[in-house]
């Protein structure tokens, strides 16, 4: 399927701080894409290594590029959404700056978008790489870390629910997204989980599809140990209610926007994320060696 003659088809959002180990790597995976009219649009959250130096490298070598720095962090969640609200292109896709892609990604994905009207999504399987795998899932056995679960997410909308928060398949948020339902779907608010909540948002408008080929890749490069949970919600700029009960406002999102009915089908599910995160916060709090 030829792309080449229309004007860009697809933005590319790239949300980055403090990448410098891997954002070089992400960028030239972009610009080896065999579709080449897009846009990359870099959103720099106030990284404060030479991040800035690097994107503006490519900035000045091709107008494709456009690069955005904020002088404070805000926090990855309205990065994320800052960067949507920029596309005006007919598909947008998030990647993250420790990601790089096979050239035939974005091709690949936008064929599976452009031949199905019921698909609104698009990603291949995900392979981790780097030197530092342990460390990205501390817990899992050696042998189950390389591959990072994509599933397809389909059927009627209540199936796709209990798909997305029984099996918390969230890789998904870096597909290939028609653009126009992306945009229906983002939640102008910032809290844990947002990005779960963006998934049980979209796929009310389609279905999520995984190609059978591995085309996109997560380098642990910059990946060092992992982060108590109070640090990790710190660095989303989210205030004090929402860092030491950080799944009570996700909790009330679902319980509006899913309908009471499907909420208390899984009242289990948001049950145990309540009660198991505020136990990690307390043993954090007042436990500590």
């Amino acid at each position: 399927m030829n792309f080449e003659d229309k004007e860009s088809i697809i933005t590319i959002g790239l949300p980055t701080y403090n990448g410098e180990k891997t954002i070089r790597k992400t960028i030239e995976s972009i610009l080896a894409q065999t579709i080449n009219n897009f846009k990359l649009i870099i959103s720099d959250d106030g990284s404060t290594d030479s991040t800035p130096e690097i994107c503006q490298e490519y900035v000045q070598n091709d107008s494709r590029i456009e690069y955005i720095e904020k002088k404070e962090p805000h926090g990855w969640i309205w990065n994320f959404i800052s960067l949507v609200e920029k596309s005006n292109t007919k598909y947008f896709v998030w990647i993250s700056h420790d990601d790089y892609w096979d050239p035939y990604f974005i091709e690949k994905n936008i064929e599976i978008l452009e031949t199905n009207s019921k698909m609104l999504a698009s990603i291949s399987k995900i392979k981790l790489v780097g030197r530092n795998i342990k460390n990205y899932f501390p817990n899992q056995e050696e042998t189950q870390l390389e591959n990072l679960v994509v599933h397809p997410i389909k059927g009627t909308y209540e199936e796709k629910i209990k798909e997305e928060i029984d099996l918390n398949w969230i890789l998904n948020l870096y597909s290939v997204f028609k653009t126009t339902e992306l945009k229906k779907s983002i939640i102008h608010e910032s809290f844990v989980s947002w990005d779960f909540a963006l998934i049980l948002n979209i796929i009310k408008f389609g279905d999520l599809h995984v190609l059978d080929d591995i085309l996109a890749y997560r380098d642990t490069e910059g990946v060092t140990s992992k982060k108590s949970i109070i640090s990790s919600i710190k660095t989303q700029k989210l205030g004090w209610f929402k860092t030491y009960f950080p799944y009570l406002p996700y909790t009330f999102w679902c319980m509006k926007n899913l309908g009471l009915r499907i909420f208390i089908k899984h009242y289990a599910h948001f049950k145990y994320l309540n009660f198991h995160s505020a136990k990690k916060i307390v043993r954090e709090l007042f436990y500590k060696k």
